[in-house]
């Protein structure tokens, strides 16, 4: 099930929805179909896109254990514009990892880390959102912003 509450955000602008942006990614022009765009802790636009959504509804179903996370997407926009820790994997380079603690309703009540996964080349789009299950920023990844309490997520 897709959070119904993406469509209500507050502090996004809606005002693209349906408008067509194209991301250069390999070289090649990937047409990305806007649902919002909002602007991330340094203040840099990012655009949310059904196509983006698919690829993390399809990812998210193919690994039943994340499927859960299809109901707080609309938690995006807060791990872009406050994450705890932002970050780079050396293998693709222009994928930024931002990461998030977060306390979502249910029997477990404890914090687990949600991960954004912002692709930035001629614009920015969010490309993936998982919950990172070791919750701790992933290896090989190079630290480029970091809050005072990210430490207990750091390797």
């Amino acid at each position: 099930m897709i959070d119904p509450g993406l469509y209500r955000l507050k502090h996004v602008d809606y005002s693209q929805r349906g408008d067509v942006v194209s991301i250069i990614v390999d070289g090649i022009v990937k047409p990305q179909t806007v649902i919002f765009s909002g602007v991330d802790y340094i203040g840099e636009r990012y655009y949310f896109t059904e196509e983006g959504l698919r690829y993390i509804s399809d990812s998210r179903h193919k690994r039943i254990e994340q499927d859960f996370i299809l109901k707080h997407l609309s938690k995006i926009p807060t791990v872009l514009k406050s994450p705890l820790i932002v970050a780079r994997h050396h293998k693709i380079s222009n994928n930024y990892l931002f990461l998030k603690d977060a306390q979502l309703p249910g029997p477990s009540r404890k914090k687990i880390l949600l991960l954004v996964v912002l692709k930035k080349s001629n614009i920015n789009v969010v490309w993936n959102y998982l919950w990172q299950e070791e919750n701790k920023v992933p290896k090989d990844s190079e630290v480029i912003f970091r809050s005072r309490s990210a430490k207990r997520y750091l390797r």
